[in-house]
């Protein structure tokens, strides 16, 4: 198996405080770098896996599923946790989504962030991921320059394809985590761009309304699409993301 150039896990050592960072569904760790470096510059322990089936070719991507990837992030969970007394966790897109299930599994969690993160229907891939006649995969929106971020100057390791099985999957913890969403308690930062031309930025407002975390805030960026970690207001996520993590830490 060869990982793409970049698309690697890393690791940073730091304090007694440490952050799982979960990358989106064909992206990898790369996509949330920038937030990473940001937080171990500042003392945190970070943590990155790549998903199984991420990083490699489309094709592994369709050999895996939510079992897979929930399994690898609950292993980085406790491979964190293992290192320090308190331990964050924050995702993007379909790694907001897991971030969200790993909070109702792990209610004693300190804190989630949830960025971008798709919980409801997708309902213009419902026909294509169900007609019986699918091809293996179809190209991805984001192969399109400026679907992923409104920053034209920057950019995601991301596969330009979305294979159909893994999608299906995928779109079925969807379902199990918005199903669940009652049984998060953990403080949550949810964080949205307003301009995602992926997900719906009506995901923010739902998932707000139904977690059951007294202490929870939602951030919509007026400026920025679906990788708000790559765009325009990248600076800010990463001050509101280290700033909700501070506040929250026993140290």
């Amino acid at each position: 198996m060869t990982i793409l150039p970049g698309a690697g896990a890393y690791w940073f050592e730091g304090n007694e405080v440490g952050c799982l960072l979960l990358h989106g569904f064909t992206g990898t760790p790369q996509n949330v770098r920038p937030l990473a470096d940001y937080l171990a510059r500042r003392g945190l322990a970070v943590a990155a896996p790549r998903m199984p089936g991420h990083g490699t070719t489309a094709a592994d991507l369709d050999e895996t599923g939510p079992e897979e990837w929930l399994g690898a992030a609950e292993q980085a969970l406790t491979e964190l946790r293992n290192r320090c007394s308190t331990v964050f966790v924050a995702g993007i897109s379909m790694g907001g989504t897991i971030t969200l299930e790993l909070a109702r599994r792990h209610a004693d969690l300190p804190g989630i962030v949830v960025m971008a993160a798709p919980v409801l229907p997708l309902d213009a891939l419902e026909p294509v991921v169900n007609d019986p006649n699918r091809p293996a995969s179809i190209p991805a929106p984001w192969a399109t320059v400026g679907v992923l971020t409104e920053d034209l100057g920057v950019g995601g390791i991301a596969y330009p394809e979305m294979p159909l099985g893994a999608l299906q999957r995928g779109m079925q913890l969807m379902t199990q985590v918005r199903e669940g969403l009652g049984d998060v308690t953990a403080p949550t930062l949810l964080i949205y761009g307003d301009a995602d031309q992926i997900v719906d930025k009506a995901n923010g407002p739902f998932v707000h309304g139904r977690i059951s975390s007294d202490d929870k805030r939602l951030i919509p960026l007026s400026d920025s699409s679906h990788e708000v970690t790559l765009d325009v207001d990248r600076e800010r996520v990463m001050v509101e993301v280290y700033d909700f993590i501070r506040a929250h830490s026993k140290e």
